[in-house]
């Protein structure tokens, strides 16, 4: 993979952009890439938006692909053609889960 550059902090940006680039990729792909713009991400968060935005329809499954490790296949997703430009990409976890923009409020503290 050539070495790619992501201009964006905000996690579903960044992965649009990262799948823009690439075509195809998985979570492990773009946190390897996402770790160089944002040094305190984790693979288990990256793991979850790509969760979040296929549940939100904004990327689609491919292809599996054998990993490094050669014994665990690895799911490789695409963004879901028309759905370049969706405003959920911004704040994916927001559009899957309102509530979480209300914060500590949410909870009546």
């Amino acid at each position: 993979m050539s070495e790619i550059e992501l201009k964006n902090h905000l996690a579903g940006l960044a992965i649009r952009e990262f799948l823009s680039q690439v075509g195809e990729g998985g979570p492990s792909d773009f946190f390897k890439v996402y770790r160089k713009v944002k040094e305190k991400a984790s693979y288990a968060a990256a793991r979850r938006y790509f969760w979040i935005l296929k549940k939100l329809g904004l990327i689609e499954p491919t292809r599996r692909e054998i990993g490094q490790s050669h014994t665990i296949a690895k799911q490789l997703y695409r963004i879901v053609p028309g759905k370049e430009n969706d405003s959920r990409w911004s704040a994916p976890q927001v559009a899957l889960y309102p509530a979480t923009r209300l914060g500590r409020s949410r909870y009546g503290k």
